[in-house]
């Protein structure tokens, strides 16, 4: 090879080189930039949803204040609703998930006619159907905020049953979302467990031993069994063993 051949060899690999750098250099800053974007806009969607979950709780507090007896009934479901999905070993996001889905998912109940929520006695069927609305009402409500992701569901769910007995659309078993099928544990136990104008509150164990003939109708036997070991360990604000 001549010198000036080899000359315009080394030129042309030193200039693959240069632009293999630079490429690399400019894949590193795109890499860079969609990682921080991502940052940010996981930060706006987290403010975002805590924004929105705030106005909605406003809502339900207004709505909690109204009757003495349901007040704070959805935070302390959002509260053992999140630890039974610990529990259960679901991660923190999952955990976090069921905890909002907790303290929205009696949001819907804003549309039940103050009469029939406050009744001091039974209710009667066409009662009874009137408050069954309130899933219906709440899914309305929360449809438009998408960043909610599954917790919607998790509210869609919250009164199905295992064995398929419950509402709005009667799923069963796996059909129905996990997050439902443990806010079903956390919502009939905090029931149970707090006073109502027709019936003193039942004791922890006494609500264990009921919600227990429930498993395989109402519950599912593993969060049966996650809400016990919850029960049992204690959670702030609930009834102990």
């Amino acid at each position: 090879m001549e010198l000036p051949d080899l000359q315009a060899a080394v030129e042309r690999a030193m200039l693959r080189r240069m632009r293999t750098m630079e490429r690399r250099a400019i894949d590193r800053m795109i890499r860079e930039e969609v990682a921080l974007r991502t940052l940010q806009l996981e930060r706006e969607k987290g403010a975002l949803r805590e924004m929105t979950v705030s106005v909605a709780e406003t809502l339900i507090n207004a709505m909690e204040a109204k009757d003495l007896y349901l007040r704070g009934h959805s935070q302390r479901v959002a509260e053992l609703g999140a630890a039974i999905a610990a529990e259960l070993g679901e991660p923190d996001h999952m955990v976090e998930l069921v905890h909002t889905a907790g303290r929205l998912h009696d949001v819907g109940k804003i549309g039940i006619r103050e009469a029939v929520l406050n009744k001091n006695g039974p209710l009667t069927a066409d009662e009874f159907a009137h408050v069954k609305e309130h899933v219906q009402v709440g899914l309305e409500i929360l449809q438009p905020l998408h960043h909610l992701g599954e917790a919607l569901h998790f509210i869609r769910d919250h009164h199905e049953h295992w064995d398929g007995g419950g509402y709005p659309f009667g799923r069963a078993g796996t059909d129905i979302s996990l997050g439902g099928r443990i806010l079903t544990a956390a919502d009939a136990f905090d029931a149970l467990t707090s006073k109502r104008a027709y019936r003193d509150p039942m004791s922890a164990g006494t609500t264990l031993a009921y919600l227990g003939t429930q498993v395989e109708r109402l519950l599912e036997p593993r969060v049966y069994e996650a809400l016990a070991v919850v029960i049992a360990r204690g959670v702030e604000g609930l009834p102990r063993l």
